[in-house]
This record gives C-alpha cells, sequence and structure tokens, in this order.
C-alpha cells in the first residue's frame, strides 16, 4: 500500500479530472489531521444572522438516495458531508476522512476517519455508518445518478469504527468523483431506522446545519449545528458557522427571484436569465459571481418510438436548428453553442470533433426527411409513409429560460416544415414524465463533474432511470464501461472521444449550448465560498451589520 501523499497524485486519475484545466495543487500533508474546535467568531465577525437563497424548485425529498430532483444539490451539502471534499480546481482534500490509501493493484482502497463526529441526532459518525450509507445507496439507489459509480464495489467493510475498507470487482475511476458529490452525503443509520419512509421529509446528516422546518411550497428552513467540528480542510473555520440559519425559499420564475432580491425578500440566487442577468447588475448590493457547473442544455429524444426511433428525423432536425441564432436570440449571447454531448470544462472533451457536427442546412434536413420516407406537401409540411403529419410535441419546464429556447426552436423547426408543440411542466413533473418514456422530445440540462455523464445518462443499463432517451448502443456501452475503470488518463480520454464521434452520428441528443450561469450574493453577506459544481458554502459566511 502506498501512503497518502502519493495517492492524492493518483486520486486526480482516479477520478477523471487529470487533465489540463485542472492543475494539481500540492497535496495537505501525509500526517494525520488533528481533530479542529468550534471556531470563534472575531470581533470582526459577527455570530448570527439568517441568510435566504431562492430555489426555482422544491424538492420532493431531501433524501440522497433517492431519484435525483431539483433543488436537492443545493440543499444537501448543508446537511450532509462527505468522506473527501472536491475543490474548484478539481483535486481532492479530507473531510470526514482525514487520510485515505489504496492498494497498488488499485482493487481496494482505505480510508481513516476523523474521531469525534456525530450526526444531528447526537448518533456517532464511524466506519460502520458510512459501511450503512453506501450500501443503502447501492441498494436503494438504482434511480440515483450515484449507481454506476458503486457498480465496481465488491463489498464495503469497517473493520474498527475509524477504518473504512472499499474493495472493487475492477479498478474505478470514478469512484471518486462520485463519492465527493452532494448525493454520497454520509445518513444517520439510527435516523433511517426509526423515520423510515419519511426520511426525505426530516433528513438527519452531519452537516454544518441541521433540518428545522419544512413548509411545503414556501420554504426549507436548516438552523446551525451549534457542534460541529469537522468541516472541510480547505476551511479556516472547520468548526461551528457563524449563521443561524439558512433558508432556502420556493419562487419559481426567474424575474420573480429578481425581484426578490432587489426587494430584500432573498440574498442568494441563481440565475441564467439574460434580461434578469442584466437586471441584477444593475444594482449596488448584488454581487456576480460566474460559476463553472460543467454543464449542457440538449434536445433529447424517445428513440425508441416515432418519429425518434428513426435517425434520420434525429439528424434532420440537426440541420434545421441554428444553435447561434438560438443562443443570441434566446439567450441574449449568454452561452455558447454545443457540438458534443460532452460539455468542453469535463475532462475528455475532445474539440477536434466539431467538424463532425451537422450544421444549419435547411436543403439537407428536407433530403433525409425524405429518405426517412416523409413526402414534401405544397405547404411545406410533411406526411408520414404512415397517413400522419410530422408534428412533435416538446416538453420543457417552467424554469427560464427554457420557454425562450422552445419558442426559438419552434420558429426554426416551421421553417424546415415541421410543426412543434410546446408543453410546459413543473421540473419534478418533466423528470417523471421523461423517466416513463411518455413524451416525444424534451429540453434538458446535465451539470456533471465527470465524462462518466455519458454513462449516466445514455447507457442500456440506465434505461428506465436516468437514461431518459431509451437510447441504447452496445458499441457506445462497451466504450463507456472501459473507460469507467481506465485509470490512464490518456486512455480514458481517447475511449470518450470514441463515444463521442458515435453519438455525434447517432444523435440522442442534439447538443444546444453550454450556459453562462451566475450566483447573485448580497454585497452584505462576506466569507462565502464557491466550490466545485458551484457548491456554495456558508461555513465561514457572516452578515455584515
Amino acid at each position: 500500500m502506498k501512503k497518502y501523499l502519493w495517492f492524492l497524485l493518483v486520486v486526480l486519475i482516479l477520478s477523471g479530472c487529470a487533465a489540463p484545466l485542472a492543475p494539481v495543487t500540492p497535496a495537505p500533508t501525509a500526517e494525520p489531521v488533528s481533530e479542529p474546535t468550534a471556531a470563534e467568531p472575531t470581533a470582526a465577525i459577527p455570530l448570527g444572522g439568517t441568510v435566504t437563497r431562492a430555489l426555482t424548485s422544491e424538492p420532493t425529498s431531501l433524501d440522497p438516495h433517492g431519484p435525483i430532483g431539483s433543488g436537492q444539490s443545493v440543499i444537501f451539502p448543508f446537511l450532509f458531508d462527505t468522506l473527501v471534499y472536491r475543490q474548484a480546481d478539481n483535486t481532492y482534500h479530507p473531510y470526514l476522512a482525514e487520510s485515505w490509501t489504496v492498494a497498488d493493484d488499485g482493487l481496494s482502497v482505505e480510508f481513516k476517519l476523523k474521531p469525534g463526529i456525530t450526526f444531528h441526532d447526537g448518533s456517532p459518525l464511524n466506519a460502520e455508518a458510512v459501511q450503512f450509507t453506501y450500501q443503502r445507496l447501492m441498494d436503494l439507489g438504482t434511480k440515483s445518478p450515484l449507481a454506476s459509480g458503486f457498480a465496481s464495489v465488491a463489498a464495503v467493510e469497517a473493520p474498527d469504527d475509524l477504518t473504512l475498507r472499499v474493495t472493487f470487482t475492477q479498478p474505478s475511476s470514478i469512484f471518486f468523483s462520485t463519492i465527493s458529490t452532494p448525493y454520497a452525503g454520509i445518513i444517520s443509520p439510527d435516523a433511517a431506522a426509526a423515520i423510515g419512509e419519511n426520511f426525505g421529509q426530516t433528513p438527519v446528516g452531519s452537516g454544518p446545519f441541521k433540518f428545522d422546518t419544512w413548509v411545503p411550497g414556501e420554504t426549507v428552513t436548516l438552523v446551525r449545528n451549534e457542534d460541529y467540528a469537522w468541516g472541510p480542510a480547505v476551511l479556516e473555520n472547520q468548526g461551528a458557522a457563524y449563521l443561524d440559519q439558512v433558508i432556502f425559499k420556493i419562487v419559481p420564475d426567474a424575474a420573480m427571484q429578481a425581484t426578490a432580491f432587489l426587494s430584500g425578500e432573498v440574498d442568494i440566487l441563481f440565475i441564467n436569465s439574460p434580461g434578469q442577468i442584466a437586471r441584477l447588475k444593475e444594482d449596488p448590493a448584488a454581487q456576480m459571481i460566474e460559476t463553472t457547473l460543467n454543464s449542457l442544455i440538449y434536445l433529447g429524444f424517445n428513440t425508441q418510438k416515432p418519429p425518434f426511433d428513426n435517425v434520420l428525423v434525429r439528424q434532420a432536425f440537426a440541420y434545421a436548428i441554428d444553435k447561434q441564432e438560438l443562443v443570441d436570440v434566446a439567450l441574449a449571447g449568454t452561452g455558447a453553442a454545443a457540438f458534443s454531448p460532452l460539455a468542453p470544462t469535463l475532462p475528455g472533451f475532445d474539440a477536434s470533433l466539431a467538424s463532425l457536427e451537422r450544421v444549419t442546412d435547411l436543403t439537407k434536413a428536407a433530403e433525409l426527411l425524405t429518405e426517412a420516407g416523409y413526402a414534401v406537401q405544397a405547404d411545406g409540411s410533411w406526411l408520414g409513409s404512415d397517413g400522419q403529419p410530422l408534428a412533435v410535441e416538446l416538453i420543457i419546464s417552467t424554469r427560464a429560460p427554457n420557454e425562450a429556447l422552445a419558442t426559438v426552436l419552434q420558429e426554426q423547426l416551421k421553417k424546415a416544415g415541421i410543426e412543434v408543440t410546446i408543453r410546459a411542466l413543473e421540473a419534478a413533473a418533466v423528470s417523471e414524465t421523461t423517466t416513463a418514456g411518455d413524451y416525444q422530445a424534451m429540453l434538458w440540462r446535465y451539470d456533471w463533474n465527470d465524462a462518466d455523464v455519458l454513462n449516466v445518462y445514455l447507457s442500456t443499463s440506465r434505461i428506465g432511470r436516468t437514461n431518459r432517451s431509451g437510447y441504447s448502443n452496445p458499441q457506445l456501452d462497451e466504450l463507456l464501461e472501459q473507460a469507467s475503470h481506465e485509470l490512464d488518463q490518456t486512455v480514458r480520454d481517447r475511449l470518450y472521444s470514441q463515444a463521442q464521434v458515435i453519438l455525434i452520428d447517432e444523435l440522442p441528443w442534439i447538443p444546444l449550448y453550454t450556459p453562462i450561469d451566475f450566483i447573485v450574493m448580497r454585497t452584505s453577506i462576506e466569507g462565502a465560498k464557491i466550490g466545485s459544481m458551484g457548491r456554495m458554502l456558508l461555513n465561514e459566511a457572516y452578515v455584515k451589520p
């Protein structure tokens, strides 16, 4: 076994993040991290206060092992802690685990936990609790995006209170990126047993804030965990937070959120609506923080139902769409047109494949529709061999800027003779409907920390869960499976490049653009930090008097 200092370098490869975009920082000391004490605020840092953050959609549950839902990943980091912490530069640092070692063959990793950690209910957070959490995730989390990250786990063992050993059937290049996500937060076994199926309504973790109240349709309120003394090593204050409360307020519309900020009703919001960005930039009380979430917005197809079970139709749609016009008109330029199903900020993205993109060409779109068996009518519309017109329902969520995007897409496809109707639903309803396969086309967005996102959303094994397109390609499955176990980043990149070639050709999705997102925060708030994937840390935040 090699020791921690060596392993921190290797873990960048294990996580799939040893790419030029993520410089390697010096490893923390190999010595165990001493147990921190709760930091006492200095005279310049006032204790107390409340910060309110706007949420576009209300979570259906705060159980990290259930199906993914809107708003969860924003709240989870305040309630739950993870074994390791992923910094914005894609390096890994001690959190609940003070150190770790890996076997030479990559088939096991052993974590040493910090002593003295407790859950919000007072029960100990020890190796058995982590073992319970990971086993529960594997048992219940089949619909979770983390399922593939645990697919190679053979066993999770707790030899003693502070030692956790994970063994694998084969090396995993995605395990550390998996266990550093908010969905891998450690939960209280006692609370899970006592609360049962309703755990997601009254969650119990070990994070810097504790669950207090949930008023359906209005707010989720968290209060400071006074006993907290085990924050991630990247923080100066690893003890209790300075704030009394963090409130998450449900405000479903971007314009309403901006108005709520300007009126003082909310203090923090996430925004990518061009009109509201411009509006808030004019407010001297607003800090505008651009964030990188490794995001992609795409037009997804149900490849198991007509008309998108025919690849020629999907390719025709690609020729009918002008992505730059979409960005310019619907987003006022706040985004970048995309060609690959991988976000450009993810390791494995291959910029050289841009030449494979089908750029706007209505003549080619018409040729492909004809080849697919459609006949053009006198009014420019298309009729299938079954006598049915080519008409598509596009499902979108009600959050901005989806309506503007859908309207531009509707007009572009109309020029190609394709009728599109738009159906807007709440985010949870969109997720439920598309997972069930009850749709034709959808606008969707992912935010992910690894190129394994292609496996999560497009592998055959995920159909009916996170693969909402119903897309299946054995060659793609094999490439993605190999990439999830490949520890050589150069080889891994090559596998993902081959996967992108397949997907750019077969188009279960049409990549549309990568967004420019902002976290807007009141200037009276000091000490907040933004981590990987836009994760906000309020451990050191305080409100200026």
